[in-house]
């Protein structure tokens, strides 16, 4: 389990397993651990071969029904009655379609795989901000421990109601802590302006790296009408 400190607004610091201290509170700050599974994984393309005739050319390349992409022939393994076809010789692909330079034959099986091009290894953070039945006072509302490394590619800001709220991010790393805390964000703050959610995807002026081992410290600059929201950080690793 990643360890981490909760403040509450005594600005004591507890352990968030075990202290009867914060028995009373709703403590603010959820982290989703990231999990940790292959994500490779190659498709089979839907069998086309009852359309051969041996004069069309042109067919529509699908998955489970649905239209694909390959990037080039080269990420296409394309078999005509169990003859490995050569990629961009023996046919061509433009958008969804598949182009055969030889007619494919009736009756002829056709079996085809989409090479696995890039691994979807992105998470999300996690982080939830909760006062109870009372407006989110200003101040850290906690420090989260992260423990992967990557780039943070969008932030989303969810509220129960509608309100106003800027959130500051903050980093530092475990030797420097609890000084050498530096903002994130640039100029673009995770706000919510008479809004209920609110996402930013560019992050021009973020410093998006973050090193496992990193402590982030969120702090609420300012806020009214919102007692409860969540902070999403999208990471590629």
């Amino acid at each position: 389990m990643t360890d981490f400190i909760v403040t509450i607004d005594d600005e004591n610091f507890y352990d968030v397993r075990s202290d009867p201290g914060i028995s009373g509170h709703n403590l603010g700050v959820n982290y989703e651990i990231p999990t940790k599974s292959t994500q490779y994984s190659n498709l089979r393309l839907d069998n086309i071969g009852s359309s051969f005739n041996g004069a069309t050319q042109l067919f529509s390349l699908t998955v489970n029904g649905e239209a694909y992409f390959p990037l080039n022939e080269q990420q296409l393994m394309i078999s005509i009655n169990d003859t490995i076809l050569n990629p961009g010789v023996d046919y061509q692909v433009s958008g969804s379609n598949i182009f055969f330079t030889t007619p494919p034959t009736a009756g002829h099986e056709f079996f085809g795989v989409a090479l696995a091009t890039t691994a979807d290894l992105t998470r999300t953070i996690n982080v939830m901000i909760d006062s109870g039945s009372t407006i989110i006072t200003t101040g850290s509302k906690g420090f989260l421990n992260i423990d992967v490394t990557g780039t943070i590619e969008s932030w989303m800001l969810v509220s129960q109601t509608v309100g106003n709220i800027v959130i500051d991010i903050q980093k530092t790393n475990y030797s420097n802590f609890p000084n050498g805390f530096t903002s994130i964000v640039g100029t673009e703050f995770p706000l919510l302006s008479n809004q209920a959610k609110n996402r930013d995807e560019s992050l021009t002026t973020w410093d998006t790296q973050i090193t496992a081992g990193d402590i982030l410290d969120f702090k609420v600059l300012a806020c009214t009408g919102i007692s409860k929201c969540s902070v999403f950080l999208r990471v590629k690793m």
